[in-house]
C-alpha cells in the first residue's frame, strides 16, 4: 500500500508504507526537505479540539455557533475560501458541495496557475503540455520564470544533466546550474517572446505548418520595432537573435513557471511564450500544467454540475471586497489566506473589528487560524485516506493513512453541519467513492488495490490558434516586487520545522531597514543588497509572511488581476522604497 505527499507541488511523490519515496516513474525514490520532514512536522502546531473565540468547545458546540451565524447571513455576504494545501480530490474539491448547494459565493480559484491556463488554451483548446515521458525526449530545455531546482525537484534531476537556458529577472539558483541565463526587465516576458518570434520569421527558421493564421502572427509580431523590444525586455538584440538561433537549433521544452501568471502582462506573456514551439512545428513544446488534461470532472466533485455559487469573487478582490461590507463571514479550509491573498491585512482588521466572522479548519494553527472566531481540527494528510492526482505526472494515486486521524474530515464536517442546517440535498450525502469513480472514471477497488494508476491524457489537436494576440502591452515601472520558491517551504507550510523567515527584501543597492510603500499601504520590511538581484527588481521569498510591524507581506499589494483567469498581480510594480 502507498501515500501520497498532497502539497501543492508538481512532483506529487508516491511514498510506502514506512514513508519511503517508491521508486516509482517519475518520482525516482526520492523526495524534498519537506517531504522527508513531514513525519516531524506531524506532532507540532497541531489543533487538537474546536474553539470559539480562544474558548475549547466541541466540535458540535463549535457547530451550533457556526450555523447560527449562517442562518442571519445573506448568502452573497457568505464566502468560503479553498485551495491547494492539500491536493486531495476528497479534501479540496468534494467539500465544496455543502457551499454550493447553500449558493453561498466562491471564489475564482485564481491565485496559482489559472491566468496561463486559460492563456494557452485559447491557442490549443487544452493547457496540456509535456509529461515526464516526454521531458526524457529532450535532450534540451528553456527554463522561463521558474525556479525549478527548488519548486520541481524531480523535474529538474531528469533535466539537470542535459541542455538548460534560463530565462529570468534575477540570477536565480536554476540560472545558476544551468548552460546559459538571460536576464531580463520585469514583466517584458511578452516582448522577448515577440523577439524571438520575429527573429524566427527574418531568418527563414519558422515553421508554419501547425498554425492556422501564421500570417497573421507574422504581421503582428513585425509591428513591434528591434528598438522597442530590446528598450522593453533589456537584452541587446545580438542576445534576441542567439535566443532565436538555440530554440531553432535545439528544439527546446520551455517550462514555463507559474510566476509569470502572477506578473504584470503574465497572461499575455504565457500566451505568446507558447506559440514558440509551434513556430518550430512542434506541437508538445512546452510544459506548464497537466492537471487539466487528466480528465478528471473537478465540477462534477464540487457539484457545480447541479448547483452555482451565488456570485464568484475573484481571489485578487478578496481583501477589497471585506473592506468595503461585501463579505461578512469566511469559511476557509485547506488554505492559510492571511499568507496568500492580496490585501490580506483586511481580514485581520475585520476580524478584530466584528466586520467578519471567520471559521477556520485546518491541522495546524497557521497564521489565519490564531484570529479565527471558529476554529476547527483537522487530520493531515497521514490520518485520512484521499485521491491525489499531478500536475505534472498522470498517475493517480489512493492515499492511504500512515497514524490514527486526529480531528474531523472536511467530508464529516460539512456533512454534519450540513445536518445542523437542516439541508437534506442528496448531493452532500452521495458516497465519495461513488463520486471519485464518477469524476475519474477510474475503478476504485483497483485504486485501492494498486495504489496507484495512470490516467490517459488527452492532448490537443487540430491546428493551433493565433488568436487572440495582446491588442495593448503594459510598461512596468520601477520598483518590481518578485516572489520565488524557498526549497525548505511550501508556501507558508514547514515553518513548524524550519521556522518563520524574516521579511528580507533581497536587492541591487540597500542595506538596512525601510520601508516598502505603494498605493494600498506600507510595510516596515529588512533590505539586503545582492549582487544577483538586478536594479529595481525587489526579491523575496513567498514563504515570508510577517514585517517587522507583524503585518502581511502582501498588505501593499492591491486587487489588479490577469485578463485571462483573474489570477492576482502579486508581482506588483511602482513599488517605493522608503530608506530609515
Amino acid at each position: 500500500m502507498v501515500h501520497a505527499c498532497t502539497r501543492d507541488c508538481y512532483d506529487t511523490c508516491i511514498f510506502d508504507d514506512d514513508h519511503k519515496p517508491l521508486n516509482v516513474f517519475p518520482i525516482n525514490g526520492f523526495t524534498c526537505s519537506r517531504g522527508i520532514a513531514d513525519l516531524k512536522r506531524n506532532d507540532k502546531n497541531r489543533i487538537n479540539s474546536a474553539y470559539i473565540e480562544g474558548k475549547e468547545v466541541t466540535i458540535d458546540e463549535a457547530l451550533d455557533y457556526i450555523s447560527k451565524e449562517i442562518r442571519k447571513r445573506d448568502k452573497q455576504e457568505m464566502l468560503h475560501i479553498d485551495y491547494d494545501g492539500n491536493q486531495g480530490l476528497l479534501t479540496w474539491y468534494f467539500p465544496a458541495r455543502l457551499w454550493n448547494v447553500l449558493g453561498v459565493a466562491s471564489t475564482d480559484y485564481s491565485i496559482c496557475s489559472a491566468e496561463g491556463h486559460e492563456a494557452i488554451k485559447l491557442h490549443y483548446g487544452s493547457s496540456v503540455g509535456a509529461f515526464p515521458e516526454d521531458f526524457m525526449n529532450f535532450n534540451s530545455f528553456v527554463i522561463w520564470g521558474s525556479e525549478t531546482v527548488f519548486s520541481f525537484i524531480h523535474g529538474w534531476n531528469l533535466i539537470k544533466d542535459k541542455y538548460k537556458i534560463v530565462i529570468d529577472v534575477r540570477i536565480s539558483e536554476t540560472a545558476k546550474r544551468s548552460e546559459k541565463y538571460y536576464l531580463i526587465k520585469p514583466g517584458s516576458d511578452a516582448y522577448l517572446a515577440i523577439g524571438i518570434m520575429k527573429k524566427l520569421f527574418e531568418r527563414g527558421l519558422a515553421s508554419t505548418s501547425l498554425l492556422d493564421e501564421p500570417e497573421r502572427l507574422k504581421s503582428y509580431i513585425f509591428s513591434f520595432s528591434d528598438d522597442v523590444i530590446e528598450e522593453y525586455t533589456g537584452l541587446r538584440m545580438e542576445e534576441i537573435n542567439e535566443l532565436a538561433e538555440l530554440y531553432y537549433e535545439k528544439k527546446p521544452l520551455t517550462i514555463i513557471g507559474f510566476a509569470l501568471g502572477r506578473t504584470i502582462n503574465g497572461g499575455d506573456s504565457i500566451s505568446l511564450i507558447s506559440l514558440i514551439p509551434a513556430l518550430l512545428g512542434m506541437r508538445v513544446g512546452f510544459y506548464y500544467s497537466n492537471s487539466q488534461g487528466l480528465g478528471i470532472d473537478f465540477k462534477y466533485l464540487r457539484g457545480l454540475h447541479k448547483y452555482s455559487p451565488s456570485r464568484i469573487v475573484g481571489m485578487a478582490e478578496i481583501g477589497k471586497e471585506i473592506e468595503e461590507g461585501k463579505i461578512t463571514f469566511i469559511f476557509t479550509w485547506n488554505s492559510n489566506p492571511l499568507h496568500s491573498l492580496p490585501m490580506s491585512d483586511r481580514i485581520c482588521e475585520a476580524v478584530k473589528e466584528g466586520r467578519l466572522f471567520l471559521v477556520v479548519h485546518d491541522p495546524f494553527w497557521s497564521e489565519t487560524a490564531k484570529i479565527a472566531n471558529v476554529v476547527l481540527p483537522a487530520p493531515t494528510y497521514l490520518e485520512k485516506e484521499d485521491v491525489v492526482y499531478s500536475y505534472w505526472h498522470n498517475y493517480l494515486i489512493y492515499n492511504k493513512p500512515m497514524f490514527p486521524k486526529r480531528g474531523i474530515t472536511e467530508i464529516e464536517l460539512m456533512r454534519m453541519l450540513a445536518r445542523k442546517l437542516e439541508v437534506n440535498d442528496d448531493l452532500i450525502y452521495e458516497d465519495e467513492w461513488l463520486a471519485i469513480e464518477r469524476a475519474t472514471r477510474v475503478n476504485v477497488n483497483e485504486l485501492k488495490s494498486r495504489g496507484f494508476v495512470k490516467l490517459k491524457p488527452k492532448y490537443p489537436e487540430g491546428k493551433i490558434k493565433v488568436e487572440p494576440l495582446p491588442s495593448k502591452l503594459n510598461k512596468v515601472n520601477e520598483y518590481v516586487i518578485v516572489y520565488s520558491s524557498h526549497p525548505n517551504y511550501t508556501n507558508s507550510q514547514f515553518k513548524e520545522i524550519y521556522g518563520n523567515r524574516e521579511a528580507i527584501i533581497f536587492n541591487s543597492d540597500y542595506d538596512g531597514e525601510g520601508y516598502l510603500v505603494t498605493d494600498y499601504g506600507k510595510i516596515r520590511v529588512k533590505f539586503k543588497k545582492d549582487v544577483s538581484i538586478p536594479r529595481g527588481v525587489l526579491f523575496v521569498y513567498k514563504s515570508t509572511l510577517f514585517t517587522l510591524e507583524g503585518k502581511p507581506l502582501n498588505s501593499i499589494i492591491g486587487y489588479q488581476k490577469g485578463k485571462y483567469g483573474g489570477t492576482p498581480i502579486l508581482n506588483i510594480d511602482s513599488v517605493k522604497i522608503i530608506r530609515i
